[in-house]
């Protein structure tokens, strides 16, 4: 013990004990002392010696991160003039609250502002001001002497006072003191005992009369929010944190010493003896989400290196752990997510053994632990219907492997649906990888001869189908999608980024999506400068990560330049998170090895989308001669990809041009978003034949399909019979397209969709031209159109409402094909031999 002797001065009362030796009872609750100390020796054996060289202090148990270190969560402040440390790549505290009151823009306080160092700020106290004197600045850059000094003087009107500078090159330095007894604590022990005058208020606080060595083994001192201090906690406990934190380093992840501080204050209160032998759900509740996830890590990673400590076998538990595994996260490095799998279901040992080794000395990614997990887990189904249940590998046969084979044909997904043969067959294969990993390492020695692959083995593919229409949204639901982008990013929230930049990110994320047909993550990962001129065009450059092919070059419309040079000034604005420079979409996370947009962030942004716009409507018709409401879940990152192959295929364009387009290797990937066939092509042209009209509604049936194009060519809306402008090919029509009023007019119900957005079309041009002051002439020209397509409209809305259930269902299903097949621009159906025209939202066929 110490105490206040006479003049103040410290009197020893007692030889020091050894920092860390131990509690005052020497007992750690759950563990005999022998099996502490055999574990605490355990631990520090497996702990890096030199962990943190530079941050960590061993003999003071204290931290000091590092802010040129990236795996330390510690930033110096962004104000020129200051020094102070941030936790994000931002403001201090300090100059955070000063921000308000300064009256400055964000950029101007960062260039002008200067800190007051009047006072001391986060424990940063520095040298006294006076020339030669050691002590710790508290008052206007003074040591509490000199300040105390200072303010009698101004209190009598001593000349000088009021000048500080004056005041200081006056004043004559006095003689250092010892620094504070608490390890770590870098200020002056000028109090009774020893102590600076924070720890000398800490000691009154806690009713103590003298210094004592338990109590000064277990005092931290001034924490700044770069630091964190592991004194307070119990001997084994400190051993058993550090422990967890280096193993956080193996992974690769970041440490944010205010988050550890925050932790080791809730152990500390709670009196943790061992973190090893302490349930978890005893802790109180954690107020911030990033500390109750490192309490759960740290007591997590402690008990399975517990478990090892003892010898456990993790085949032996009812879950395995894949971080302790040592399982790696999708891009290369040990993950830090345990991802428990349950194998408590699997009865046969030797598969639980099997597959806990494979992860253990594999180390596969988590993706394919979790694969082979459920491909373990089906063969266990299987083999315990058979025989013996499986449980002795030497009695395992040929028809033990047709069961497990069989098992994995019969697969079924969560919710009861039919699984996808791919997906059996790659589960199949990891199955058997598993197994061939346990015979090449011996770990499967004794198993029968039979039990082995046989080319039989093997799932079968479907044939595929060739009417299949695919997952393209169609062109008239992404025109309702365009007209609702101000709803892009509404409700989003990534990272620090304010509402006005999520939604600028959002909308260039969406129109690259639509206009360019790449892959949500190749979209995520675009290079800041993306775009590059090709003469008086723009090229987008990407990364084919899926085909391993970089530097990819692709034309892009002048409309989506427009908006990506858009998002790049919003951008500009955007406090980045670090080593994202280099990408055009940052990250939502300010502590993730990614230093890009992921494609898992972009769905959000597209889900709450399609679920915000508030009326979708497909190009189907209900009963009552209505369209039906879109499913939004068909909208989807990917879906525009295929909208955009098929978009471009709908139009013509040649399948090896659509190939380059879609950068694949083969032409037969490419041929597969073809997806309309001739077959079904000429059967919708069939139904349509069958239920042609007039413009007065009377029935113009054609015999055939093939007698309803030769007589015909596709015009706006429908199909014209009259003769001079079938043989010119849709392109002599004397009276500018106006259908509805000419009697060689003949459409069908399968164009309702395209006359209703026509309709809708032309009344916003009426309104256009009535802003705009037109001749009266023109406006009764929009009228009477607008009155004879709706004429038309109700008549084919009439009969598919008098059709037998039946009919309605096929002329449905035609109307849906015959959407792929017309084109979606004018001059582009090139096979149906579509005019040209003028107009926006004009559908031919």
């Amino acid at each position: 013990m110490t105490g206040p002797g006479a003049g103040g001065e410290v009197i020893v009362l007692g030889e020091r004990a050894e920092r860390g030796a131990g509690s005052a009872s020497g007992q750690t609750p759950g563990l005999s002392p022998e099996e502490a100390a055999s574990w605490s020796q355990w631990l520090s054996a497996n702990t890096p010696p030199g962990w943190r060289p530079g941050e960590w202090d061993r003999s003071t148990r204290l931290f000091t991160g590092d802010v040129s270190n990236r795996s330390t969560v510690a930033y110096r402040c962004t104000v020129a003039a200051c020094d102070r440390v941030s936790r994000t790549q931002a403001l201090c505290d300090h100059c955070e609250k000063a921000l308000p009151g300064s009256g400055l823009a964000l950029e101007e306080f960062r260039a002008v502002f200067v800190p007051d160092r009047d006072r001391v700020v986060d424990g940063r106290a520095g040298q006294c001001a006076v020339a030669g004197c050691p002590r710790d600045a508290a008052l206007w850059g003074l040591c509490s002497a000199h300040g105390s000094l200072r303010y009698k003087d101004m209190m009598r009107g001593l000349g000088g006072a009021d000048d500080l500078q004056e005041w200081i090159a006056a004043a004559t330095a006095y003689e250092a003191v010892p620094a504070c007894l608490v390890g770590g604590c870098e200020r002056d022990g000028r109090q009774g005992w020893g102590l600076c005058d924070i720890h000398t208020r800490r000691l009154k606080a806690d009713g103590m009369q003298a210094v004592e060595e338990v109590w000064l083994d277990r005092q931290a001192p001034h924490l700044m929010v770069h630091q964190f201090s592991l004194a307070p906690l119990e001997p084994l406990v400190r051993t058993e944190v550090l422990f967890a934190l280096a193993a956080r380093d193996e992974r690769g992840q970041r440490l944010d010493p205010t988050a550890v501080r925050q932790s080791v204050r809730i152990l500390a209160d709670h009196q943790v003896g061992s973190i090893a032998v302490f349930a978890f759900g005893e802790l109180p509740r954690r107020a911030a989400a990033n500390v109750d996830a490192l309490l759960r890590e740290t007591f997590r990673v402690v008990a399975a290196a517990f478990d090892r400590f003892r010898g456990v076998d993790p085949a032996s538990r009812p879950t395995l752990d894949l971080a302790e595994l040592g399982a790696r996260g999708k891009r290369g490095k040990p993950t830090a997510r345990p991802g428990d799998l349950d194998i408590s279901m699997i009865r046969q040992v030797w598969l639980r053994e099997a597959l806990a080794a494979w992860i253990s000395e594999a180390k596969p990614t988590t993706a394919d632990a979790r694969r082979a997990h459920r491909a373990v887990q089906t063969a266990a189904r299987a083999l315990d219907a058979r025989p013996g249940g499986g449980l002795q590998v030497a009695s395992l046969a040929f028809a033990d492997m047709n069961a497990v084979v069989a098992g994995f044909e019969h697969l079924v997904k969560a919710d009861g649906q039919p699984m996808g043969a791919k997906h059996k067959s790659n589960l199949l294969s990891m199955w058997f990888k598993v197994l061939d990993w346990g015979r090449l390492t011996d770990r499967l020695n004794g198993m029968g001869a039979g039990f082995t692959r046989h080319p039989s083995h093997v799932i079968r593919q479907p044939d595929p189908n060739e009417d299949e229409i695919g997952r393209a949204i169609p062109e008239s639901v992404i025109a309702q999608l365009d007209a609702h982008t101000d709803l892009l990013g509404v409700g989003i929230r990534h990272g620090r980024m304010t509402e006005q930049q999520v939604a600028a990110m959002s909308v260039a994320v969406y129109e690259l999506l639509r206009d360019t047909g790449r892959r949500p993550y190749e979209i995520a990962q675009l290079d800041l400068d993306c775009l590059e001129r090709d003469g008086n065009d723009w090229q987008l450059r990407w990364d084919n990560g899926k085909g391993g092919r970089n530097g990819r070059r692709l034309p892009i419309p002048s409309e989506t330049v427009a908006t990506i040079h858009t998002w790049q000034a919003v951008r500009a604005t955007v406090e980045l998170p670090s080593g994202s420079q280099g990408f055009l979409f940052p990250p939502a996370g300010e502590f993730g090895q990614v230093r890009h947009l992921e494609s898992a962030q972009i769905s959000p942004i597209v889900r709450a989308f399609a679920d915000a716009v508030p009326t979708l409507l497909a190009e189907e018709f209900g009963p009552d001669g209505q369209r039906l409401p879109f499913d939004r879940s068909l909208i989807f990152p990917y879906a525009f990809r295929h909208s955009y192959c098929q978009r471009h295929a709908d139009e013509g364009v040649p399948i090896d041009v659509l190939r380059e387009l879609m950068d694949h290797r083969s032409a037969n990937t490419t041929a597969r978003y073809y997806k309309v066939s001739l077959k079904r092509k000429r059967e919708a042209v069939k139904v349509a034949a069958r239920h042609g009209f007039d413009r007065a509604g009377r029935d113009q049936k054609a015999c055939s399909g093939t007698t309803y194009q030769a007589q015909s060519v596709a015009v706006p809306f429908g199909r014209c019979r009259e003769p001079a402008n079938v043989k010119a090919g849709g392109r002599a029509c004397v009276i500018r397209y106006q259908c509805a009023a000419c009697k060689f007019f003949a459409p069908d119900p399968t164009h309702l969709p395209a006359m209703e957005e026509q309709i809708a079309t032309m009344r916003i041009d009426r309104e256009t031209a009535l802003a705009m002051e037109v001749d009266e002439f023109v406006l009764r020209n929009f009228d009477d159109n607008i009155e004879a397509m709706e004429r038309v409209a109700a008549v084919a809305r009439d009969k598919l409402a008098a059709l037998p259930e039946d009919e309605r269902a096929e002329l449905l299903e035609a109307t849906e094909v015959l959407r792929v097949v017309r084109a979606q621009q004018a001059g582009t159906a090139i096979e149906l031999g579509m005019p040209r025209l003028p107009g926006r939202g004009q559908e031919t066929a």
